[in-house]
């Protein structure tokens, strides 16, 4: 696998796929716009959205800045998952490759998504700290694991380029 993004002046990156790449990326908003507006019925919003204060005696703290946070909070994530879905409408095929320009803006966009999308990944498959990477191919759950972990390398190379 190549590098996923390159530098190209100094506020563009360009992302560069392959087809299935593509397909995978323009199915992700869709799913993790369900995941937000199901809100406390699904348990990844629990992860999506953890307490501001993690003392147990801030409960009343914790309300307050759900009520005044949290819409803003589901706005700017809808916000990311429009930038991420439009940039993708705009790729165009560049050889074997499917090829799009991004503003710095529609980057960080594309790392807040990522990012909430591995996380509501690792909720689903139940990823816990003493996880060392390795994965019984036979486990039901590997297909998911081999997404998160190519949804980590998409943001590592992303962030690569975003310090370039």
């Amino acid at each position: 696998m190549g590098r996923a993004f390159k530098r190209v002046g100094s506020e563009s990156i360009r992302a560069s796929l392959s087809t299935d790449e593509l397909d995978l990326l323009r199915g992700l908003p869709e799913q993790l716009k369900s995941v937000l507006e199901e809100g406390d019925a699904d348990p990844a919003n629990d992860r999506l959205f953890p307490p501001a204060y993690l003392d147990v005696e801030e409960t009343e703290a914790n309300e307050e800045y759900r009520r005044l946070m949290h819409a803003e909070l589901i706005e700017g994530k809808m916000a990311a998952l429009g930038l991420l879905a439009s940039s993708l409408e705009r790729a165009t095929r560049r050889g074997s490759r499917w090829s799009v320009e991004l503003s710095e803006e529609e980057a960080l966009a594309w790392l807040n998504v990522l990012n909430d999308i591995r996380l509501t990944l690792g909720v689903r498959l139940d990823v816990t700290d003493d996880l060392d990477g390795d994965i019984d191919p036979d486990d039901p759950r590997a297909p998911g694991f081999q997404l998160l972990y190519y949804l980590g390398w998409l943001e590592e190379h992303l962030l690569a380029a975003l310090s370039a």
